[in-house]
């Protein structure tokens, strides 16, 4: 198969995102794949939501050592210093896996693929399965360019996440990021089908924040109303 230089952002630390798109790239049969590890800073204070809806469980082996046992290549990297990095390694293909906001230059002179758990532009911002379901709007995924706007950039793909009658709010939940892993490793074949990607800027539909725990202490009766309207049958 042809080997496209792929970029993967992340942090320094055992992080079960990337780990899951770097099995996909591998089961893919990739093998140009360089990891540029950001430091991760751990929030005296995190933010604890009532209920937990992302796979935070990672295997505990340091990120260097799975690189290294995948046969990919590893480095530390900077907000300040990743743009010179990326500009060295010049990478046909640059995937976040995990990464805060990135510095303007960087996304301005590098095409960055994301994938965002909800309907750019509809679904903007944190927790937006959450917003989704208090909100009545079916719940998606959105692989994408990024650029200076948050939650926009370019359209690659969107899909929407199936709800059964017997789902449970933590099962979808599980699935959007399946489908979110998916969409990210399979974004490097379908983008050289592509010939338009669609602005997903917008004006009409704000980012949101963390979902208030006032709002979302009912998020379970929420979830029951939303599969009653958008359960496949």
């Amino acid at each position: 198969m042809n080997q496209p230089k792929i970029a993967v952002i992340s942090y320094n630390t055992p992080h079960r995102k990337t780990q899951d798109v770097l099995n996909g790239l591998k089961a893919k049969g990739y093998k140009n794949v360089h990891v540029f590890a950001l430091p991760f800073v751990q929030r005296e204070n995190p933010f604890k939501p009532i209920y937990q809806h992302r796979p935070s469980k990672s295997i505990e082996v340091e990120p260097i050592d799975f690189c290294q046992n995948f046969d990919y290549a590893f480095d530390l990297t900077t907000a300040d210093s990743l743009n010179n990095q990326l500009n060295d390694f010049q990478a046909d293909y640059v995937i976040i896996a995990g990464a805060g906001l990135l510095p303007d230059e960087l996304v301005e002179n590098h095409k960055i693929i994301n994938t965002h758990p909800g309907f750019l532009p509809l679904t903007r911002g944190l927790d937006s399965l959450k917003w989704a379901i208090t909100k009545g709007v079916e719940i998606g995924v959105t692989t994408h360019f990024v650029d200076t706007e948050a939650d926009a950039g370019f359209l690659i793909e969107q899909k929407r996440v199936a709800v059964y009658n017997n789902d449970t709010f933590h099962s979808v939940a599980y699935r959007q990021y399946e489908i979110e892993i998916e969409m990210l490793v399979n974004s490097i074949e379908l983008i050289p089908t592509l010939s338009h990607f669609k602005s997903l800027s917008s004006n009409e539909f704000e980012a949101t924040r963390r979902m208030p725990k006032a709002i979302e202490e009912n998020l379970m009766q929420a979830f029951e109303t939303y599969k009653q309207q958008f359960k496949v049958d």
